[in-house]
């Protein structure tokens, strides 16, 4: 090979079929459908000659550059589509600011949940299952303020 870089990358792809020029120079995306079958039952010779072609770009680095632009693009395209937008984690209890604001004004939990269950208790009898539901209820807006808590630290 010669000595100039952009004389090896132009010797690189004229030794390569016209898919495989295609596929270097635009990307995956441009190949039509007989040349991708071509690229997929050549993946492996494909990918070894990729390294290939990248060693030579490193040397030119405006082509190198764009060459990671496309990857990029490409990448963005293909899987962009696949991650939700917004904030990550679960989504925001439409109560926890309410319960929030009651613990922070020194309401217990056991409290805000007497209270929450004020409501559906009328009908259960006043022995152990109001105890047992008024912890349960204790317990889940207990985690609802944690929850909130994170969220307000970050």
């Amino acid at each position: 090979m010669s000595n100039s870089p952009e004389k090896q990358l132009e010797e690189f792809l004229a030794s390569k079929p016209t898919w495989m020029q295609r596929y270097f120079q635009t990307g995956l995306g441009s190949l039509h459908q007989d040349e991708f079958l071509e690229w997929s039952n050549n993946v492996d010779e494909v990918f070894r000659l990729t390294s290939e072609y990248e060693q030579i770009l490193k040397l030119i680095p405006a082509r190198w550059r764009e060459y990671r632009k496309r990857l990029k693009r490409e990448n963005d395209r293909a899987f962009g589509s696949l991650v939700p937008k917004g904030k990550p984690g679960r989504p925001v209890d439409s109560k926890a600011g309410e319960y929030f604001e009651q613990h922070s004004g020194k309401s217990s939990y056991a409290e805000i949940a007497k209270q929450e269950l004020q409501q559906e208790l009328q009908s259960v009898p006043e022995n152990e299952a109001k105890t047992l539901l008024i912890e349960k209820e204790s317990e889940r807006i207990r985690a609802i303020v944690r929850r909130a808590r994170r969220r307000n630290r970050t």
